[in-house]
């Protein structure tokens, strides 16, 4: 590494340790002003739609991956 490239890396971690505290200041502030109740209405009637609307698979795939894994083994 040259003493440019240690420079540049030298100088772009004083940039994020200096944004660090900024950058959790402004994660803080997101989780409390977060409307978790809301979110839990929201996300839940998706989830509800998706069971009653969306039929279950009929297997869980794990055969077809195992299917891949083997051929993949045998192109190597």
């Amino acid at each position: 590494m040259t003493a440019t490239e240690k420079e540049a890396l030298r100088t772009h971690v004083v940039c994020w340790e200096r944004a660090a505290p900024l950058l959790q200041q402004v994660r803080d502030a997101d989780i409390r002003a977060a409307d978790t109740a809301q979110s839990m209405r929201i996300f839940s009637g998706s989830a509800t739609w998706a069971v009653t609307h969306r039929p279950a698979a009929p297997t869980s795939g794990l055969v077809e991956q195992q299917r891949w894994f083997i051929k993949l083994r045998h192109c190597q």
